[in-house]
């Protein structure tokens, strides 16, 4: 799949960019705070209506402005299909309304809009993950997975929305409001929805682990071997039926109730769980240097889009995001030449274009103050036009 126009009006600083990329690699250059992040942003959030920077999206919008849109044709197997996203707010006003359309029409269900464009994100703060709290590392597991199935949304929503609830309740019994005899109730909804998550993630962690080892492998030392563990809370092994989950985690809300009202939430369940990143069987935020968990990190990004070539039949969109200033020159070689045997369409952000040692066909972009000022094409089969590019 590939993007084959792409045009942002509204967008954090982007001033009216319009352009037809490369098939291959597009990079773009330019000064920091110019506005590469933001077009990195804005075709992930026309591919899966999040952003990979806040889960604001009014904050996309500047305070002055009250329009954005967002659009691009998308390529797959031949057939393409033109994707667009309105995002408005009245005058003076907080609340963002948003609406997406596919070949113009106005769809009313994500589901009739995800899927059809696929992105992989990769920032430096990617590199962080060994070190993060688990709830990034959570993030992670589940972006990665709304990419594979994008009906995990709905599922993920489910469980937030019901753990609020019961977070709610507990917040009034602590208070001495709230009607404890309620609990059971929410321990059964939470209990069925949170073994879903956790059962997704497990498998996915588990898959994804082979593939991460094969690649850390290949680019730090066949002597270290990594592996990715995702650790579930409470009585939950990994090796459980569904229902045997469910009931796992009821009993573990259930054993809980006293503690969670004297604290007022929700102390077991997916969203404590975490995702262990280990070397040579020991965890990596402990253990290794920083090199090795700056690789390990290159090597899990580089088999998320394996996984996602496999399961989706072609590569996905990569988006790359100034990564190649975190690593050191080994590291970066190797990135490099994933990237040149990759065969997918990916978008990179630099402040220098000289530092991305690729050898396949690209177009160089420079953006400044929102605006894409220059284009160079460093080959003859792209099929960009200077004067379709749009400078502001």
């Amino acid at each position: 799949m590939h993007l084959e126009r792409v045009w942002a009006t509204g967008f954090r600083n982007l001033d009216a960019v319009e352009f037809i990329p490369h098939p291959q690699f597009n990079l773009i250059e330019g000064d920091n705070g110019q506005g590469k992040t933001n077009l990195l942003e804005a075709i992930h959030l026309l591919a899966g209506l999040r952003s990979f920077r806040t889960s604001r999206i009014s904050e996309c919008l500047t305070f002055d402005t009250e329009r954005a849109e967002l659009a691009g044709r998308v390529v797959r197997r031949g057939v393409g299909v033109d994707l667009g996203l309105e995002l408005s707010r009245k005058s003076g006003g907080r609340k963002l309304q948003s609406k997406a359309w596919v070949d113009g029409k106005v769809t009313s269900r994500a589901a009739d809009y995800l899927g059809r464009l696929v992105a992989v994100v990769f920032t430096a703060e990617h590199l962080r993950l060994p070190f993060a709290q688990p709830d990034m590392r959570r993030r992670y597991v589940d972006r990665a997975l709304f990419n594979h199935r994008p009906v995990w949304l709905s599922t993920l929503r489910r469980y937030e929305k019901t753990l609020a609830e019961r977070n709610a309740l507990l917040r009034e019994i602590s208070a001495g409001r709230g009607d404890r005899s309620m609990l059971p109730i929410y321990d059964d909804l939470l209990s069925k929805v949170g073994a879903a998550v956790s059962q997704g993630r497990t498998d996915f962690v588990q898959d994804l682990s082979d593939r991460v080892a094969e690649v850390f492998c290949q680019i730090a030392s066949p002597d270290l071997k990594a592996r990715l563990v995702y650790r579930v809370r409470g009585d939950l092994a990994q090796q459980m039926t569904e229902d045997q989950r469910v009931q796992a985690l009821q009993e573990a809300l259930s054993a809980k109730h006293d503690l969670d009202c004297r604290r007022g939430f929700t102390s077991v369940g997916p969203h404590r769980d975490d995702l262990i990143l280990e070397i040579n069987g020991r965890p990596a935020r402990v253990h290794a240097s920083q090199g090795q968990c700056r690789a390990l990190v290159l090597a899990m990004k580089i088999a998320e889009i394996k996984s996602l070539e496999s399961h989706l039949g072609e590569p996905p969109l990569l988006l790359l995001d100034d990564v190649s200033s975190e690593l050191d020159a080994t590291r970066n070689r190797a990135l490099m030449t994933h990237l040149d045997d990759l065969g997918g369409q990916v978008f990179l952000t630099t402040t220098n274009a000289q530092y991305i040692q690729i050898s396949a066909p690209r177009l160089v972009l420079q953006m400044q103050g929102g605006q894409l000022e220059k284009v160079q094409i460093d080959d003859q089969s792209s099929s960009e036009d200077p004067d379709e590019t749009s400078h502001g």
